[in-house]
């Protein structure tokens, strides 16, 4: 028998289809709670069969322990033993339903927030499961489960703390302004955290550029975890040199902190650096030979033939003597670029 799974991550709807075509609507997909020890919030729980004829379902409370770096939660495969945990503190009026094709019924459940429970953010999740049916012809059955998510927070004097592990980019050397920022964040407060902020792009002289925002989908992290996530700076503008990029990350509920960190990368456009250098030679060649023409024309019409032919014998040494000189101006243009790149590196 094989069974098919679908859990949707924090910010996603507690919504799944089933491999065979069957789908369950739970709603809400996020509950976001706050309260005081002691103290009990009633609320109801939505569930809707919206496909597939009638079906059995099982309710059940599950915590949830973890969370990966990319924020998908990660939950305890055992039912709930620990009665400080919130899954222990979820009581729900029913843990069985049947439901016809379209029919929808609501669940009403109570959480009990303990007096000893402590300040600080909770996580649980309310589990719909449908078993996996008879299986069929070829062998296969397919069950699913799905879950509304909570994150409920025990008021009280509760520690907000954030640590930026890291904040660098992908590359130090770009050929393009096309850059993607790596944050690395740890929680190692009570409190779920969700960061935000700007990242700030400045020049070599420390003129602004641009700026991007930190965290746009507003995505959270647990206590005791923490969280890497991507930002993207792309630019259609010619760029040029040393940038500076500087992270100003906000968090905290009631008492807002901030955290800076900052990173230097290059863009060095080479196609277009190649081109101007390119420009540059053939400009140079161009005129030494358009001079070379002008006086031996000069020369021929005033009929000095052995003056040409001198001439002609110092416009090649000359021709030669500007060859080397190109050549040596190029290195030292090419030997120049690399030091300023080591020294303001």
């Amino acid at each position: 028998m094989v069974t098919a799974f679908a859990l949707p991550v924090l910010l996603m709807p507690a919504h799944t289809f089933a491999q065979d075509g069957m789908g369950v609507r739970v709603q809400p997909s996020i509950l976001d709670e706050r309260a005081d020890p002691g103290t009990a919030i009633d609320g109801v729980l939505t569930v809707t069969n919206e496909d597939g004829g009638k079906q059995a379902y099982t309710i059940e409370t599950r915590n949830i322990e973890n969370m990966d770096e990319s924020g998908r939660p990660q939950f305890s495969k055992e039912s709930p033993t620990d009665p400080m945990l919130a899954a222990s503190w979820i009581k729900l009026s029913m843990t069985t339903i049947e439901l016809d094709q379209g029919q929808a019924i609501e669940v009403p459940y109570r959480i009990e927030v303990p007096k000893e429970a402590s300040p600080g953010s909770y996580f649980a999740a309310l589990f719909l499961a449908r078993e996996a049916q008879t299986p069929t012809a070829n062998g296969a059955g397919v069950g699913f489960q799905v879950a509304s998510l909570i994150d409920l927070r025990v008021n009280g004097d509760a520690l907000e703390s954030l640590i930026v592990r890291q904040f660098s980019t992908n590359k130090t050397f770009y050929t393009q302004p096309s850059v993607v920022f790596t944050t690395h964040l740890e929680n190692v407060g009570s409190v779920h955290e969700r960061p935000q902020g700007i990242i700030e792009i400045t020049d070599l002289f420390g003129k602004k550029v641009d700026q991007v925002t930190f965290n746009v989908d507003k995505g959270g992290i647990m206590p005791r975890n923490d969280r890497i996530f991507t930002t993207n700076w792309s630019s259609d503008k010619f760029t040029l040199g040393k940038y500076r990029a500087l992270a100003s990350i906000v968090f905290g509920d009631t008492d807002k902190q901030t955290v800076t960190r900052e990173v230097t990368f290059w863009v060095v456009p080479i196609q277009e650096v190649g081109l101007v250098l390119g420009g540059i030679v053939l400009v140079a060649f161009l005129l030494t030979w358009g001079m070379r023409r002008y006086v031996r024309n000069a020369l021929a019409r005033a009929g000095h033939a052995g003056a040409l032919e001198r001439s002609e014998t110092v416009n090649a040494s000359f021709a030669k003597r500007l060859i080397r000189t190109l050549v040596w101006l190029l290195v030292l243009l090419t030997l120049l670029f690399i030091g300023i790149l080591v020294f303001f590196a």
